[in-house]
């Protein structure tokens, strides 16, 4: 994902921020709609959609993370300063993968007994994902970067400056710029569960107040 300027960075920032406070604000209405007699027999689906939501949000927060972090490379002048968001980024990447691998069961679930026809794509985007742990040696290089420099300092300051001293400015952005990719792809699917699931539930709510109604009769 190769943005060239600060101003298409903050356009994305703020599009992506609008479109996560709309999401959240859902949550919300999913709580009252709960509570509703109607809601009840709707409780899986709701429940399932307030955890899409949120998972979700967490992506969009990490999307945003990095661009901010690709701004500040943009702006940056000192040397200091891109040791700064060399780390910056690297910490988000560790915490992302981290975070989407603590959820792989339950999402693997939900794809293979409510969206099969996703499962192929599904296994694409892991595939991509262990790709780009690869190549960037996410074992070796991010989780180090991650253990001695940003998300922790050595103890040992000797440690932590030469483990800042080997940050690669270019190699950096090439990993949040295809990083963010990986974002996108995994943003856009899981937006696409999001939107079938909506249409199984519209469907549903009609069918359940028109039972709830005929037996109110």
């Amino acid at each position: 994902m190769r943005i060239n300027s600060v101003q298409e960075i903050e356009e994305l920032i703020e599009g992506h921020h609008d479109q996560m406070r709309q999401s959240i604000s859902l949550i919300d209405f999913i709580s009252k709609n709960k509570k509703d007699p109607l809601g009840k027999s709707l409780e899986k689906i709701f429940n399932y959609t307030e955890s899409n939501i949120k998972y979700f949000s967490f992506l969009t927060s990490s999307f945003i993370d990095l661009l901010t972090t690709l701004k500040g490379f943009i702006n940056s002048v000192t040397e200091w300063e891109f040791i700064y968001n060399s780390k910056s980024g690297y910490l988000t990447i560790y915490e992302t993968i981290k975070t989407y691998h603590k959820y792989q069961l339950e999402i693997k679930d939900f794809v293979s007994n409510d969206h099969p026809h996703l499962f192929e794509k599904y296994k694409e985007l892991n595939i991509h994902l262990r790709n780009y742990k690869k190549k960037f040696n996410y074992k070796t290089e991010i989780s180090t970067i991650r253990n001695k420099t940003a998300g922790h300092f050595d103890e040992n300051f000797i440690d932590y400056y030469e483990q800042i001293e080997k940050l690669d400015k270019e190699k950096a952005i090439i990993a949040i710029e295809e990083f963010l990719d990986f974002l996108k792809l995994l943003m856009i699917f899981t937006d696409t569960m999001a939107q079938e699931t909506q249409d199984k539930t519209s469907k549903k709510l009609a069918e359940t107040k028109r039972e709830y109604y005929r037996k109110d009769k």
